[in-house]
């Protein structure tokens, strides 16, 4: 009899042993190949049109037209597109040209009029300690040394041969040993501003014609795209969610376990056309063409063993990102929560003011407190979104959790400038992590809309409050100093997937101390808590019944 007992006490055992091993889920391998990105030499091109100096699009046009005109009509230069996915509205022509944002308030105003552009301003006051600085250019040129992927004139509607001439097609078809833009171009001297015939302002490229005749691409590096989408917001991972300078050259895997193993953001975002479509809440691109899901290398169902069926069945409302993207500034560079437009910090490494990125219990605007191994705040997501289109008017409210105290002034309540739409009930919803930003930004109380700031005078001079009255000025807004309201987004996380076995657990959403999930503001109430527990307690409860059972027969 007890042989028995003993053979059946080795057999759970066993199948306890053997589900682990099951329930720890066999891990799809999925084999892609990344796309391919060649060297095409234009030497011998140049050599016969003679063509002794690189000039943007005006030296590429009469080869590469169709592609000139393509860029021209895309969302990267002119910084606009048909949107249908806010909520409670038609088709609208929006984008940054037209924004109002949470980081550097207005580029243009109602997209025409530059607030924020170009030029090449120099520090003009500094702080006594400092004072040696004054006169020294600060290093930024403007929004145009990202957005508009152009040579420095505006973007406009209207396919002016000047126009057609202003694209910077090194931005994206260099080889980023040679040329990236962006502030990287900018500090290195790579890219300068001066006054064109007409005195107005342009960039030029300072790099020797033939060395960038050898270095040109016929499609876009991971790194032409960083070199502005992981500087974005004003410095190194301050605003988009794990485009980090993390991801520049070689990148390791737990950071971001898809470009670790090859692939750029051509190979999710293919560029057809020069179009780049994103499906992100935050961004605004909505171009033609596909842009990949997880579940298009992936399937819908990806995970193997017993707990894979549990995930696949169970987990269709959460989205891949919520648990194979554990963190967000999970590398070498942290990342920015918040920001406040009431006062200004000043950088001598950098020769500038800049906004204050305060420590929020102290109010400390002596550096700036950003954060990292951030966890993301959860929410549904539809497809839709909330947007708060600028200039229309716009009341404050007040919420306490989320509105900021300005270091100097007044807070007036809360908008909402980017907010998921869904819920549990909505079939199209699913649960997706954000990265939740904050921004204390001035509020006409007057004009009920937000304020532009011309911030190349704030990080000259360090005087927010004449920044602001500037920008009011220059848009017919009224602003009585000291009233702010705190903007929010809610900026979806979709980069730095971590390897699979770095993924959340089931006790980190479900266990009884740890609170990643808000589940009652998800709609669930405390039931994923309370019936994980319960079941885990269950069969606990019944393997060690049985173990008990058997002990008890064996010593009979």
């Amino acid at each position: 009899m007890r042989w028995k007992l003993l053979v059946s006490l080795i057999v759970i055992t066993v199948l306890l042993l053997t589900s682990i091993v099951v329930i720890a889920g066999e891990r799809e391998e999925v084999e892609y190949e990344p796309v391919e990105i060649k060297k095409v030499d234009h030497t011998e091109f140049f050599k016969e049109a003679n063509i002794t100096e690189y000039e943007g699009s005006k030296t590429c046009i009469s080869c590469h037209e169709d592609e000139v005109y393509e860029v021209f009509h895309s969302y990267h230069y002119q910084m606009a597109s048909q949107i249908n996915d806010i909520a409670g509205r038609e088709l609208i022509l929006f984008g940054g040209r037209f924004a109002y944002n949470d980081f550097c308030g207005a580029i243009f105003w109602r997209g025409q009029k530059p607030v924020n552009w170009i030029g090449k301003p120099v520090l003009k006051k500094a702080p006594e300690e400092y004072k040696e600085l004054e006169g020294k250019f600060i290093g930024l040129t403007g929004c145009s040394m990202c957005h508009g992927v152009g040579m420095g004139l505006p973007p406009s509607f209207e396919e002016t041969k000047e126009q057609l001439n202003n694209i910077d097609c090194l931005a994206c078809h260099a080889d980023p040993k040679v040329y990236m833009s962006g502030p990287i171009a900018i500090k290195k001297g790579l890219k300068d501003v001066y006054k064109d015939e007409n005195g107005k302002l342009r960039y030029k490229i300072n790099i020797d014609i033939w060395t960038i005749a050898k270095s040109i691409t016929d499609k876009t590096n991971k790194d032409n795209c960083l070199a502005c989408h992981a500087f974005s917001g004003g410095g190194p991972h301050l605003k988009r969610p794990n485009l980090s300078p993390d991801l520049l050259g070689k990148v390791d895997e737990s950071f971001d376990i898809h470009m670790a193993k090859g692939l750029s953001c051509i190979d999710c975002h293919p560029g057809d056309d020069h179009g780049f479509p994103v499906k992100a809440a935050d961004s605004w691109s909505r171009e033609e063409g596909i842009s990949l899901t997880c579940e298009d290398c992936h399937t819908p169902e990806p995970h193997g063993g017993v707990k894979g069926a549990f995930i696949n069945t169970f987990h269709d409302k959460v989205a891949c990102q919520t648990c194979h993207i554990p963190y967000i500034a999970h590398g070498d560079y942290p990342t920015a929560l918040w920001r406040d437009w009431s006062a200004a910090t000043f950088h001598p490494e950098m020769n500038r003011w800049k906004f204050s990125i305060p420590d929020l219990d102290t109010k400390a605007t002596d550096k700036w407190y950003l954060a990292g191994n951030v966890t993301p705040v959860y929410a549904w997501y539809n497809g839709k979104r909330e947007v708060y289109v600028f200039p229309e008017k716009v009341e404050p409210i007040k919420n306490s959790e989320f509105e900021l105290t300005p270091v100097n002034g007044e807070s007036l309540g809360v908008i909402y400038y980017v907010k998921p739409v869904g819920s549990k009930d909505d079939p199209d919803s699913k649960i997706y992590p954000f990265k939740l930003h904050r921004a204390v930004v001035p509020y006409s109380i007057a004009n009920k809309t937000l304020v532009p700031i011309k911030a190349g005078i704030a990080f000259t001079t360090g005087n927010v409050t004449l920044a602001t009255l500037k920008g009011a000025e220059a848009t017919g807004i009224k602003w009585e100093p000291g009233k702010y309201v705190t903007l929010i987004r809610f900026m979806q996380v979709d980069h730095g997937v971590k390897p699979a076995e770095d993924a959340l657990s089931c006790l980190n959403c479900h266990g009884p101390t740890i609170r990643r999930m808000n589940w009652a503001e998800l709609g669930y109430g405390y039931f994923p808590e309370i019936a994980f527990i319960g079941i885990t307690g269950l069969v606990v409860a019944a393997v060690a019944g049985s173990v008990f059972w058997l002990v008890r027969r064996w010593r009979r």
